[in-house]
């Protein structure tokens, strides 16, 4: 079986590949929304099931950090319009938070 962490990691590094700009338009709709589907999935297991339960551990916070990064980036992947004026604007910022945490999360498996 593979760890919750690595599904989550790949999450997040599929995602912010969908959601870069020179490839948010040229990858085919259907497969944009079911990424974004699963990405927006995994950031709200990450929100309400493991940051819930462990709300005072420092992978608790990363986990609902890291879990409101990736319903941002699935937001700007399924419907940007429906985001306002400013979060649309921090989108870079956002992608950035995100890959920071992807590299977190990635680097913490690779030294296990």
């Amino acid at each position: 079986m593979i760890p919750m962490g690595t599904i989550i990691t790949a999450c997040m590094i599929v995602g912010l590949i969908v959601a870069a700009p020179p490839l948010a338009k040229a990858c085919p709709r259907p497969i944009r929304y079911t990424i974004g589907v699963i990405l927006l999935a995994a950031g709200l297991w990450n929100i309400f099931w493991y940051a819930s339960q462990h709300f005072r551990e420092f992978w608790g916070i990363a986990a609902f950090c890291s879990g409101v990064l990736m319903v941002l980036t699935a937001s700007y992947i399924l419907k940007a319009n429906w985001l306002p004026v400013f979060l649309r604007q921090a989108k870079p910022v956002v992608l950035l938070m995100l890959l920071g945490f992807a590299a977190l999360y990635a680097i913490t498996i690779y030294r296990l």
